[in-house]
């Protein structure tokens, strides 16, 4: 008995110590995974593992196998996190990516869907889930028009981020230098980043052949201890921009978690050699990262990536402007192009087109370099540049030469000398854009299928009813569009005698295909009967009608109206004539709907204009008030009384403007203009808590009227102005009303807007509506009028379905609004 008694008590003194071993290691491990230690957190987890099944330990290992890109070893591991009870949606999502960038899409597509189920927000799963759908596309659709190679002077570590300089390239790489002191990065295990030339040699211009030499340290000056990376120039390569760790004449800053950031410096040199002033830009911080710098050609405006508070999701883009020899406050690119995961290492291409990494927008695994164009400060809709350009690894870092011809890029895929490795490309290609269309209407069709005989390879079109690829030099491809609904048609393009930059253009219009229509089972009657309310018992129904201008109180001529009805019978269309007016021709026991629309207004819609219960003959009257958007230079000036009436509304015993009975929203006017012509500005009642950019409750009634504005005018492009008083300062107020103005962005997006139709621009204090600028003494009520978030109409898809911008001018002459109902 005493024996046992001991066998036991020795037992669980060897369990309690093991547990103790364990409880101590898994405090190394957590401390090491929280000082970014990832290679000592693998080792300490693996070890625990080992002995004991510890769902912190296993979480904490998929992560750090993630964070260091061992995307197979992160598959395995997050594989078993996503069975624990301590499983979180992110997980899903995480395990998603690695199936995917490990060539695992249908099983990558169903822990997406689950993501989507949980965080239905998140907009990353929605596209990474769609990323599997467009895998074939994104694969083939520049299939032939790149010829890729991995470059002699790629080591066994990472070599990444070229860029041009002088005769050769400046490149970021973890060549071990040959010293006393090896210097290693915890995170990888691997030696920090330095900058090394790299000269090159032409050997065969006219094909872009050259000879590399080998890898040079660029300067002492610009290497220090810790990480130096991703370089540019400017035009005359005397000042550098580069991402350094926070370290400045010798001293490190850390943020709150004794973690040393990134930042980006400058410096100038005079000969190419010798480089001094080395400073910091202003945006830095040590609580945050900022990096990855390029310019614009004219050096006026810096785009880089940051985590800085207030982003979108891990790192953002964010453009800075120079400011009179200083860069401005950083603004964030917006919702449009960061997403909740990371968008990173952009390039300003000649050509005027932002290059960046995602992997958060759809691709073929990892992050992929996409591309927006820069359409006079709007961005265009942004493209993957696809295979073999993108891979399921890690792609980043693109460049071009001068020609758009050749480039280099940065990969960790397959087959590589080592991890990141440099690969030069030789583009021989030209772009071609694919607009599929409605012959009929003219109206874009979104979501066709458009095949390449070329390649085999198919294209979607997106909602403004394009598809976009690039095609080889010399050659004709036939491109065939397919819709539900529509009878195939395809057309030809070709790539031959083209002027370098110039852009090929397919037009294919889809026609409907015909529809038997059987008659109905009607008696027969005279047409003169029916004219004659008593003739036969038979009864007339008419719907009449006229659009006017709200504006002006005029007719429109050439509006568009629409009638529909609730017994399921095919919409009917006209144009109204020069008096505006309109009339159709009614069944019995139906509800009718008009609605109408003309290029420059907000559409009108009516509803409620039924013939149930009515056994006589009768005549319906819905007159309909179109709100223009548009102003010409030879519209009368748009004045908002005292009681925020317009010419054409009714206004009642209270003095407030009263709409036409059943008639659509119709936002309000946000100032009197002159004679100056463009785009309207109109007025949300949309307030903020002071210092918030938040969306508070009282405010959702006048969103709701806003989203139900885009959906009746699903051709318009907005602009979501935001707009502070003149108290704090300039750059805090840009950075307030750019956010504010993006949450009202997200609001909508939330309910299903198209990003692409929506720009949020904040306006700070440059735009007040009264006299209140700095220094100058103002009530609170005249400050509120400042505080103010407007929307207005920058653009719009015509009849042809071609996009059309609206130039506007800040007007001339600006009133302040009473704002009837504002809590000033």
């Amino acid at each position: 008995m005493k024996g046992k008694c001991f066998t036991s008590l020795l037992f669980l003194i060897l369990v309690s110590t093991a547990a103790f071993a364990q409880s101590a290691k898994l405090k190394r491990a957590n401390a090491a995974y929280d000082d970014l230690n990832y290679m000592e957190a693998i080792e300490l987890y693996t070890q625990i593992l080992d002995k004991n099944d510890i769902s912190e330990a296993k979480i904490k290992l998929a992560d750090c196998y993630r964070k260091i890109s061992n995307s197979a070893e992160a598959e395995y591991w997050y594989g078993q996190v996503v069975r624990l009870p301590e499983a979180e949606p992110t997980h899903y999502l995480f395990y998603g990516m690695m199936l995917h960038t490990n060539g695992k899409c249908e099983l990558a597509q169903e822990w997406f869907d689950k993501y989507i189920s949980a965080v239905p927000d998140d907009l990353r799963g929605q596209y990474l889930s769609r990323s599997c759908t467009y895998e074939e596309e994104l694969m083939t659709k520049n299939a032939g028009i790149y010829e890729i190679k991995n470059l002699p002077f790629n080591t066994a570590m990472d070599d990444f981020s070229p860029m041009y300089y002088k005769d050769g390239l400046i490149i970021t790489s973890e060549f071990q230098k040959v010293g006393p002191v090896s210097r290693e990065h915890s995170w990888t295990g691997d030696p920090f980043t330095e900058l090394f030339y790299v000269p090159r040699n032409v050997v065969d211009e006219e094909v872009y052949d050259y000879e590399y030499g080998k890898p040079e340290s660029f300067s002492n000056r610009i290497n220090s201890k810790y990480h130096d990376a991703t370089p540019f120039f400017t035009n005359d390569e005397s000042t550098i921009y580069f991402t350094r760790n926070n370290l400045f004449k010798g001293k490190t800053g850390r943020d709150d978690e004794r973690t040393i950031r990134l930042k980006i410096y400058s410096a100038d040199s005079n000969d190419g050699t010798s480089w001094t002033n080395i400073i910091g830009m202003p945006f830095n911080s040590d609580e945050y990262s900022v990096a990855h710098p390029t310019l614009t050609p004219d050096g006026m405006k810096m785009f880089f990536a940051s985590d800085m508070p207030g982003g979108f999701g891990g790192m953002d883009l964010y453009m800075s402007e120079d400011e009179n020899g200083r860069w401005g406050p950083p603004i964030n690119l917006g919702p449009s192009i960061n997403t909740e995961g990371n968008e990173i290492f952009p390039y300003y291409s000649r050509d005027g087109k932002l290059y960046f990494a995602s992997d958060g927008h759809i691709g073929l695994g990892g992050l992929d370099i996409c591309y927006i164009e820069d359409k006079k400060g709007e961005w265009g809709p942004i493209t993957n540049v696809g295979y073999p350009i993108n891979s399921r690894s890690d792609d980043f870092g693109l460049i071009f030469n001068e020609d758009n011809k050749h480039g280099y890029f940065t990969s960790d895929r397959e087959g590589g000398a080592g991890d990141d490795d440099i690969y030069s490309f030789i583009k021989l290609a030209a772009p071609v854009e694919i607009y599929v269309y409605d012959e009929l209407t003219k109206q874009p069709i979104a979501g066709a299928t458009v095949m390449n005989d070329c390649t085999g390879g198919k294209l979607t079109t997106d909602e403004k009813g394009i598809a976009t690829l690039e095609m080889k030099l010399e050659q004709c491809c036939g491109f065939e569009a397919s819709q539900e609904d529509y009878l195939d048609n395809k057309k030809q393009g070709c790539t031959k005698n083209l002027q370098d930059g110039e852009k090929v253009f397919v037009e294919i219009p889809l026609s409907k295909e015909e529809e038997v229509v059987e008659p109905e089972d009607v008696a027969e009657t005279n047409p003169e009967d029916i004219s004659d309310p008593n003739a036969k018992g038979v009864a007339q129904f008419d719907l009449i009608g006229t659009v006017f201008d709200k504006l002006t109180g005029s007719p429109v001529e050439g509006a568009t109206v629409t009638l529909t009805n609730d017994c399921g019978d095919d919409e009917m269309t006209m144009l109204t004539d020069a008096s505006g007016k309109y009339k159709f021709m009614l069944k019995p026991n139906c509800c009718y709907t008009v609605k109408s629309t003309k290029i420059g207004f907000l559409s009108g819609t009516v509803s409620g204009q039924c013939t149930k219960e009515l056994d006589a003959s009768t005549t319906l009257q819905a007159d309909i008030y179109l709100q223009k958007y548009l102003k010409e230079a030879s519209d009368p000036n748009i004045v908002v009384n005292e009681t925020g009436a317009y010419p054409g509304n009714t206004v009642d015993e209270t003095g407030v403007s009263k709409e036409y009975s059943g008639s659509s929203y119709t936002p309000e006017v946000s100032y009197s203009y002159d004679n100056t012509a463009g785009a309207i500005t109109f007025l949300l009642h949309i307030y903020y808590d002071f210092d918030q950019s938040y969306i508070r409750d009282d405010a959702e009634s006048e969103l709701e009227k806003l989203y139900q504005l885009m959906v009746d005018n699903p051709e318009l492009v907005v602009e979501i102005g935001s707009h502070t008083d003149s108290r704090g300062s300039n750059s805090y107020n840009d950075r307030l009303s750019q956010r504010r103005a993006e949450a009202v962005v997200r609001w909508l997006r939330a309910k299903g807007i198209s990003k692409t139709r929506l720009k949020p621009k904040g306006y700070g204090e440059t735009i007040n509506v009264n006299n209140c600028s700095n220094n100058v003494p103002c009530s609170e009520e005249e400050h509120q009028w400042n505080r103010r978030t407007e929307f207005k109409v920058v653009g719009y898809y015509n009849t042809e379905g071609q996009y059309k911008e609206i130039d506007s001018q800040r007007p001339g002459n600006v009133n302040v609004d009473p704002c009837q109902g504002c809590p000033f």
